[in-house]
């Protein structure tokens, strides 16, 4: 019975654990608003992401007429330019941070709004006082310049799920430490509880590993992008979602791979003694 117990225990703390990894991750990269500013820091200084912002603002300014017609080719040159210049300054990833720091807070009001997006403003106003230095106009930018992110209202309901997953993960992560503690205290012999737990955790860790990539891709695939810009940075976050999360799933699979051992380790050592 006591064998029974402890399988139940340990087959119920892997399935925690299963739940538990994605989960806290959302909620220290995604739900927490430091974690997230910091998480999305990083795509400021990527490529891709810098030339959809810069085509962006010039069709948006152009198309409020800030930028003469007349200047639209050498005004979306000098963007271009000077966001790849800039991108690595202090002043624009600041402007980056206060705009994503923005938007988590719009994401996750109460109520939530019909419409997420980005405020751009600091990012714009920054770029274009580096870039009137190169044309014979100032370009003067709007106070609010927000790019539609999310529309659908599935999407939004999907960021509203997304806000549970602290409380879920925290359940989920206490129940796979209770059942791991049973698990080991009620085995016949605890070495090959512990190594059985270690062999589940990097099954676990692997099994994250190989679902990631179709969920991140059907995440995309579901999800409206109300334009190109908008795409991209829904792309480039996923993207990087998931290389985080890769990164966590590697440290898991030592954690396992290193219980295992001592689990064995152990299995043998006792062994030993019982001949």
């Amino acid at each position: 019975m006591r064998t029974v117990a402890s399988f139940v225990s340990g087959a119920l703390a892997l399935l925690a654990l299963l739940a538990a990894v994605p989960l806290l991750w959302l909620s220290t990269h995604i739900v927490d608003e430091d974690g997230y500013v910091e998480f999305s820091s990083t795509l400021a200084k990527d490529t891709e992401l810098q030339q959809a912002f810069s085509a962006y603002l010039t069709d948006e300014l152009s198309a409020r007429g800030v930028i003469p017609a007349a200047l639209k080719t050498p005004a979306a040159a000098a963007l271009s330019q000077t966001v790849e210049r800039t991108s690595n300054e202090a002043g624009f990833i600041e402007a980056w941070e206060e705009t994503q720091r923005s938007s988590h807070r719009q994401a996750f009001a109460d109520p939530m709004p019909k419409t997420l997006g980005l405020d751009v403003s600091p990012m714009a106003a920054f770029v274009a006082k580096q870039a009137g230095r190169d044309l014979p106009v100032a370009i003067a930018v709007p106070k609010h310049l927000v790019v539609p992110v999310v529309t659908d209202a599935s999407d939004r309901e999907m960021v509203d799920r997304v806000e549970q997953s602290t409380t879920l993960g925290r359940i989920a992560g206490i129940v796979a430490v209770v059942a791991a503690v049973v698990c080991v205290a009620l085995a016949q012999r605890t070495s090959t509880a512990v190594a059985w737990l270690g062999g589940g955790t990097l099954a676990v860790a692997g099994l994250l590993w190989v679902t990631s990539g179709p969920v991140s891709q059907n995440i995309l695939d579901h999800t409206e992008a109300p334009s190109e810009f908008a795409r991209t940075l829904q792309k480039l976050l996923v993207d990087r979602a998931a290389s985080s999360l890769d990164a966590w799933l590697v440290v898991l699979a030592i954690l396992g791979g290193i219980v295992t051992v001592a689990g064995l380790v152990g299995r043998a050592v006792t062994g030993r003694r019982t001949v």
